[in-house]
């Protein structure tokens, strides 16, 4: 019966998959897998581990109170479980690839759908969602770094706000501690943290030709007469 009831749910010990995508499909529309529109000026993802658990709840929790009125946040598109298999048990899934780290050669289907919104929307800022033992926050780039007076974190190119760095987002990663208590004056922080992000001047990247390949075209490109024209760093990193 607490499913009639979304907080009691969200500030649980316990994540249904079914019960979050099912809410968010109601609460932001799309799907399957990222739920928006495509317009949204920030992409927020989790669910990558089995111990991500707190950060799906508080995600979840966090876009609820927001479409409740309860938060202002620019408009979000969502992704609240992006590695089902992994976060049920399985350690990658079928294909024995670690989603989290596959956000540059987008072997698996999640990362590459994933991807393909990203691109649609071309947001401001990429917010990736992870458990933790404390709460803490990193930026990505100097700008949001300094502005947001956080950590700054050089993640690896191949994890998807590590990829977000090589396009045109500023990316931000929170950690989440298994504190459900704490969940609901965290939103608030934490949404506040999101909105001043969305509001950076986005990142500027310069355009490249490279060689035609089916993975630029999945990253962005555009296919001209002898190649693929980038407007990301990627092909750096492939």
């Amino acid at each position: 019966m607490q499913y009639l009831h979304p907080y009691k749910a969200l500030t649980s010990s316990a994540t249904c998959v079914r019960y979050v995508k099912s809410l968010l499909l109601q609460q932001l529309g799309g799907g399957p897998s990222v739920f928006g529109s495509g317009d949204e000026k920030i992409m927020a993802l989790s669910g990558f581990y089995p111990e991500d658990w707190p950060a799906v709840n508080f995600l979840t929790l966090m876009l609820y109170r927001w479409k409740r009125g309860e938060l202002d946040l620019p408009p979000v598109a969502a992704a609240p479980v992006v590695n089902e298999s992994a976060f049920t048990g399985s350690p990658y899934g079928r294909e024995g690839i670690d989603v989290y780290f596959d956000f540059l050669e987008l072997k698996r289907q999640e990362t590459r759908e994933v991807t393909a919104f990203y691109h649609k929307a071309r947001p401001n800022v990429v917010a990736v969602f992870l458990g933790g033992r404390e709460f803490e926050v990193a930026a990505t780039t100097d700008l949001a770094a300094q502005t947001l007076a956080v950590r700054r974190a050089s993640p690896s190119p191949h994890t998807p706000e590590g990829a977000a760095t090589l396009k045109y987002s500023h990316a931000l990663v929170f950690k989440i501690p298994p504190s459900p208590r704490e969940f609901m004056p965290l939103t608030r922080q934490v949404a506040d943290l999101i909105k001043t992000a969305a509001s950076l001047p986005p990142q500027e990247r310069s355009t490249a030709k490279v060689e035609k390949k089916d993975i630029y075209l999945l990253h962005g490109g555009r296919e001209v007469e002898d190649g693929v024209v980038l407007d990301n760093d990627v092909y750096m990193y492939i």
